[in-house]
């Protein structure tokens, strides 16, 4: 017993002293159990993929209105304890809007949307303001898209995951910013999925083992600017091996795209469908990949963003 003690305590002091800091550490107040977070940091991996070029930085977003994600929290501590374990990026974790103004948003190499949902940078309370208020808000609104937008399209990158894509259901741009528009879900929590690789040797999807991985999740189908001729598409439904006896399918292509990458300008851009689930977070096959597609929009991880359809 008194071994166990000394084995965690090594652990946790390791975790705690050996690793960049977060500049904040509002993942810190969840209910992740010590036991949840010692899975989370095990399944992360040792090392970057590649050496990143230079200590890039990453803002880890999470605002979300109407429905919030319960798995938000464990995103958020799964992405500050692989900035400080793999050191392939410094993370700040923070959910005030102000950090998408030009001169905060500039300090950044990428964002990443943690199961954001809805106009994250209006009021949550925007509909019961005064109309003085809320022209203002509606000014400041435009003002951090447009400030995204010239982020993005001079280079800089934008992940998202699981809700991510259904931010901004107001904004006509953000489609294309992102490369689809959230329909619903079909195969709901709890749902299991076969998903095809569909590039085994593409260097975001070298983590899966086999050209199937099976996984259980809440899992969405896309729809609006989706296209194969728009997005490079890692990973996918394979229709065959999984149900597709469930209601609410609304595509009749049988493309249900999981994980892609595009450009927006200069700019790169990966989705990852996956991540309602919390144990998401602790599977070191998926966590590869989301690594992967961090060094990838941070600009380290070079790789072809063709779109599917183009690819000879």
């Amino acid at each position: 017993m008194k071994y166990l003690i000394y084995c965690l305590f090594t652990f946790y002091f390791i975790i705690s002293c050996d690793r960049p800091a977060s500049e904040t550490m509002e993942s810190d107040k969840t209910d992740l159990t010590d036991a949840e977070i010692e899975k989370i940091y095990a399944a992360i991996p040792a090392e970057p993929t590649i050496q990143p070029q230079k200590l890039h930085k990453l803002l880890v977003f999470s605002l979300s209105w109407g429905y919030k994600h319960d798995a938000i929290a464990w995103g958020r501590k799964t992405f500050e304890l692989m900035s400080q374990k793999t050191k392939a990026f410094n993370v700040v974790i923070s959910d005030d809007v102000a950090m998408f103004e030009p001169e905060n948003l500039r300090q950044f190499d990428a964002v990443l949307f943690n199961n954001t949902n809805r106009e994250i940078f209006l009021p949550e309370n925007f509909d019961q303001l005064a109309s003085k208020e809320q022209l203002e808000a509606k000014k400041r609104d435009e003002m951090l898209k447009n400030s995204l937008v010239e982020f993005l399209a001079k280079g800089k990158g934008l992940a998202v995951i699981h809700a991510g894509v259904a931010t901004f259901r107001d904004w006509p741009e953000y489609g294309n910013i992102i490369g689809a528009r959230f329909d619903n879900h079909p195969w709901n929590a709890g749902s299991t999925v076969t998903l095809k690789i569909e590039e085994p040797d593409h260097p975001l999807t070298r983590a899966f083992p086999q050209k199937y991985y099976q996984v259980s999740d809440e899992i969405y189908q896309v729809r609006g600017d989706y296209s194969r001729e728009k997005v490079r598409v890692l990973l996918s439904i394979d229709t065959s091996q999984t149900d597709m006896n469930v209601e609410n399918i609304h595509r009749e292509d049988g493309d249900f795209a999981i994980s892609w990458i595009k450009n927006y300008g200069e700019g790169r851009i990966f989705y990852c469908a996956l991540g309602h689930e919390k144990h998401i977070f602790w599977d070191p096959v998926l966590l590869r990949h989301f690594l992967d597609g961090l060094q990838f929009v941070l600009g380290d991880l070079l790789c072809d963003t063709t779109p599917s359809a183009k690819v000879k």
